[in-house]
């Protein structure tokens, strides 16, 4: 599992339903907010103490931040950073903590599952203005236009965003080429169910992915539904984006892939168990996630492999990924400390150096080409993955959304529903939440 999940901890509390001006801005949007804003002298930092909280992403967290701290002393020595971490299983409830506290941490990392909770609640600084500084300015273009909106709601702007991890498939090139698909499996849907089938013969699957909340195996299926023009909410977050897609066409793919006998039992393995399947050569396409590439480098497999996408849908070909964003607190004392701070962490050398040491992916265009130029896989991901990236909608219920539907999707795999069925009881679901 990657780490930057934040396991199973449930959404904050909000105590009223969202509004419409908390709704998530698209890119437009965004660069609409900021040309509304007067410009103002550069946010400079003065002589300040300012902590950093951030779940870990290695064990040598505290190394590689160190090293960014280090360098930017050089820059601001009248700014003293502290660093601590909160554990990713107890994000939320360390996190809750030190805003009810009144002295949370300046700086916070958070992803884009959980963020918005904490927006709504005001305990997060609108950062509008201080991104739309001049002195910021290709700074800001250079970064995805879809992480913008990740971070982004019509209330305002809640962090930068600056890196996160991408679910792609692995694939054992031999299978595919012994199955007679190895050119074709990801031209269609069709061609991929034929590769599946192709290349299930006695103790090898054709195809796995996840089917257990507990394994975020909605990871997985969210391509297949973006691909299909579907979502979690509609544009402006009024009602399910599910109906009135081609959501239930997807969800019936799904069911009959897993109705196929070319999947492990629905339900049997969770991620570590069908990533080790992978590795033993009995699965020929493997829905994974990116820091399991540096895995397979240390340890090769006996077996020819290369990162996926999902193949193209009706509506195009996209790609998962969830992502991070530096935030400040709206108590911070010191805010344009911790402002300078996060644009320093947040530019390239910085964040390019921690993406390559923790094997997660950046959000900055102008880095992609060259960033894991000596590891193809990570640096395919990162050049060609990752613009197609279409994530999440961080409305404050997204994670009790998505872990509510979750035993829908898996009875459905199951067999015991239709897609139309399936999606007809997630919308239910998610309109009773919105």
């Amino acid at each position: 599992m990657n780490p930057n999940d934040p396991k199973l901890t449930p959404a904050p509390a909000h105590p009223t339903p969202p509004s419409r001006r908390q709704f998530l801005l698209r890119s437009g949007q965004l660069a609409a907010l900021l040309a509304l804003l007067p410009s103002r002298k550069l946010w400079a930092a003065t002589k300040a103490t300012i902590t950093m909280i951030k779940g870990p992403h290695s064990p040598n967290e505290a190394k590689y931040e160190a090293a960014i701290i280090a360098n930017f002393a050089k820059i601001a020595p009248d700014v003293t950073v502290n660093f601590t971490t909160y554990d990713w299983p107890n994000m939320n409830a360390q996190l809750a903590a030190g805003f009810a506290s009144g002295s949370p941490a300046d700086v916070l990392y958070l992803v884009d599952l959980v963020y918005p909770a904490y927006s709504q609640k005001n305990q997060l600084l609108n950062m509008a203005e201080m991104i739309a500084e001049p002195g910021w300015k290709a700074e800001r273009a250079n970064i995805e236009p879809f992480a913008w909106s990740l971070a982004t709601s019509k209330n305002g702007v809640w962090g930068v965003p600056v890196l996160g991890a991408v679910y792609n498939i692995f694939i054992n090139q031999d299978l595919l080429d012994k199955s007679g698909h190895g050119k074709t499996w990801n031209k269609s849907y069709a061609s991929m169910m034929a590769a599946a089938k192709a290349s299930t013969k006695g103790d090898v699957y054709g195809l796995s992915m996840r089917t257990k909340v507990g394994d975020f195996a909605f990871w997985d299926w969210f391509p297949y539904i973006h691909n299909a023009g579907g979502d979690i909410l509609n544009a402006d977050w009024s009602k399910n984006g599910l109906e009135n897609s081609g959501a239930a066409d997807a969800m019936q793919f799904l069911i009959d892939l897993h109705q196929a006998g070319v999947t492990p039992k629905v339900g049997s393995l969770d991620t570590q168990g069908q990533f080790d399947l992978f590795k033993a050569g009995k699965i020929a396409i493997y829905h994974g996630e990116t820091p399991q590439i540096n895995e397979l480098l240390a340890k090769p497999p006996g077996f020819k492999w290369d990162v996926a996408m999902v193949p193209p849908g009706p509506k195009g070909q996209t790609v998962m990924g969830n992502f991070g964003i530096l935030s400040i607190a709206a108590a911070s004392p010191n805010k344009d400390a911790a402002w300078a701070f996060i644009k320093h962490w947040a530019s390239a050398p910085e964040v390019g150096r921690f993406a390559r040491e923790v094997s997660l992916q950046v959000v900055r265009r102008d880095i992609a080409k060259d960033l894991f130029k000596d590891n193809p896989a990570m640096n395919k991901i990162q050049r060609d993955f990752v613009p197609r990236v279409k994530g999440l909608q961080p409305h404050p219920q997204i994670l009790k959304m998505l872990q509510s539907i979750w035993p829908v999707a898996e009875n459905a795999y199951l067999g015991n529903l239709t897609g139309k069925e399936a999606i007809a009881q997630m919308a239910k679901i998610i309109d009773g939440l919105v």
